[in-house]
This record gives C-alpha cells, sequence and structure tokens, in this order.
C-alpha cells in the first residue's frame, strides 16, 4: 500500500542534522545526548508548524491580530511538546534511542513511511 506523507520542505543545515541524528542513533545510540535529540525534533516540530500554520495565514491575507492569536497558541502548543519530550526521550535508554532513528526516519523520508505501511 502506497502511503502519502505529510511534509514541508527543509533548508539544508536541518537536512543535514536530521540526516546525522539518524545515523548517530542507529550507530552509537549512546553517544547522543538527549537533549540533542529533543531539540531537533522541537526544531523539526516548529518547520512544521510554520510551514502549515503560518504560511497559509499570510498568503490568505489573515489579520495581524489573528496571526498574532495563533502565534501563542503555537507557543503554548510547544511548550507542551517540549516538556513531554523532555520527559520522553530524556528517559530512553540505548535501545530505545536506537529504535528512535527509525521513527524519524519514517517521519523524514517519504520512501520509509511506504515501507512502514
Amino acid at each position: 500500500m502506497s502511503a502519502t506523507v505529510l511534509g514541508c520542505p527543509i533548508g539544508a543545515d536541518l537536512d543535514a542534522r536530521i540526516v546525522r541524528m539518524i545515523d548517530d542513533l542507529r550507530r552509537a545510540p549512546a553517544s547522543v545526548e538527549r537533549q540533542a535529540i529533543i531539540e531537533l525534533i522541537i526544531e523539526m516540530t516548529d518547520v512544521s508548524f510554520k510551514y502549515h500554520f503560518v504560511r497559509p495565514l499570510k498568503g490568505l491575507g489573515i489579520g495581524f491580530a489573528t496571526r498574532k492569536s495563533i502565534d501563542v497558541g503555537l507557543l503554548g502548543a510547544m511548550r507542551v511538546i517540549r516538556s513531554s519530550l523532555s520527559r520522553v526521550v530524556g528517559h530512553l535508554d540505548d535501545e530505545q534511542a536506537a529504535r528512535l532513528a527509525d521513527y524519524l526516519a519514517d517521519a523524514y523520508f517519504a520512501d520509509a513511511a511506504r515501507q512502514s505501511s
């Protein structure tokens, strides 16, 4: 079965860091700082939020006050996500951290998502 992937464009720097994180987690999960994993996932989420929520509002000409209200909501969501990620990712053992690489790849590479469906 073919999978449709919901994605967004990212910059070359983030692209390189995601690929490096996946490789590092698969190769030597004990050497990867859990905080670095959290920060990368937060950045991936933030880029996605901006692409899927903020960009359309600007393109549709939505007013400043409404956009600011949505910005505040997204900031609140990011705080909750960060807190949750810190509790979960911060306590992963090495085997779980290595398996996290598969989930990151699944979210990042369309072919990986197709293979897992």
